[in-house]
Parts: structure tokens; C-alpha cells; sequence
């Protein structure tokens, strides 16, 4: 038993390394050609951050909320698409210059 449980722990670590770093790759390529963000929704690609950070939190929320297929997979692309676009959104807003305090 608890040799199985170390295998499951060291897929889980595996699985959550490899997520991460596909949703890195994903951003530095939105960052690298912006136009790829047409193909998450349109228009993305000419909004303010703030306005890409509402709609990847929409997308987040929807890929979570829509039915799993019975054999386990149907959103996982979709959502690591959607915390890409997230991830570089929040790096743009990062980036900008801020206005001053009055």
C-alpha cells in the first residue's frame, strides 16, 4: 500500500510539473505573437491586461464548471490555454508603466 501511494504522489508532483511548464511555454508564445490570443476568444488581442485578465478568469471559470467526458479528458487544453493567457496578461500588467499617485 504504501508503495503505491509514493508512485500516485510522484505522478501527482509529475503531472503539476508539467502543467506548469506548459502554461509558462504557452505565455512567452502569447507574449512573443499576441494575435494568438484570437484564437482563445476574439479581440483579446488588442485589450488593456486588466480586460485579458477578466475574460482568462471567465474562461477559468467556465473549463471548470463544463461536464467532464466519461473517459476523463475535455478541458484540460482549454484551460491550460486560459491560465496561459492569464499568467501573461498579469506579466503585461506587470510590465506597464504605472500613473502616478495624486
Amino acid at each position: 500500500m504504501p508503495v503505491h501511494a509514493n508512485v500516485e504522489a510522484a505522478l501527482r508532483a509529475q503531472a503539476t510539473r508539467t502543467a506548469v511548464d506548459l502554461i509558462k511555454d504557452r505565455a512567452r508564445a502569447y507574449a512573443k505573437r499576441p494575435m494568438t490570443l484570437e484564437n482563445i476568444f476574439p479581440g483579446l488581442s488588442a485589450a488593456a491586461p486588466d480586460t485579458i485578465i477578466a475574460v482568462a478568469k471567465h474562461l477559468v471559470a467556465a473549463e471548470r464548471n463544463a461536464p467532464r467526458r466519461w473517459f476523463g479528458f475535455g478541458g484540460e487544453v482549454p484551460l491550460l490555454n486560459a491560465k496561459a493567457v492569464l499568467l501573461s496578461a498579469r506579466a503585461l500588467r506587470r510590465a506597464r508603466p504605472r500613473a502616478p499617485d495624486l
